[in-house]
């Protein structure tokens, strides 16, 4: 099963993230996801909801992605669920600030 697939939903491309995401498969992930920010105001949505484990590398992959989007006047969306990778995420002396959602937006 591939860690990385995606596909059209709207205007917004979506992205669901399953297995591990660590130092070994950070890199692959991190081009796959900057692939997905190619175009003009990209609008990227992650589902992180089948993610088994997320360390801090997968973490300051997502900052860079969104700094990427960002830079391209787009935005990125994280959807969640889990409470651990919820912390991490929100974690107030890491000041990530990232826009979480509970569930995929419609398209």
């Amino acid at each position: 099963m591939s860690l990385l697939t995606a596909h059209a939903h709207g205007a917004a491309t979506l992205a669901t993230l399953r297995g591990e995401i660590d130092i070994l498969t950070t890199p692959g992930l991190t081009s796959g996801l900057m692939r997905l920010l190619e175009g003009p105001t990209p609008d990227l949505v992650v589902d992180l909801r089948h993610l088994t484990f997320i360390d801090g590398t997968g973490v300051a992959a997502l900052a860079d992605v969104r700094g990427r989007a960002e830079d391209r006047q787009g935005r990125l969306r994280l959807v969640c669920t889990h409470p651990i990778t919820l912390w991490l995420l929100r974690h107030p002396a890491l000041g990530l600030g990232f826009d979480i959602l509970d569930q995929v937006p419609a398209a």
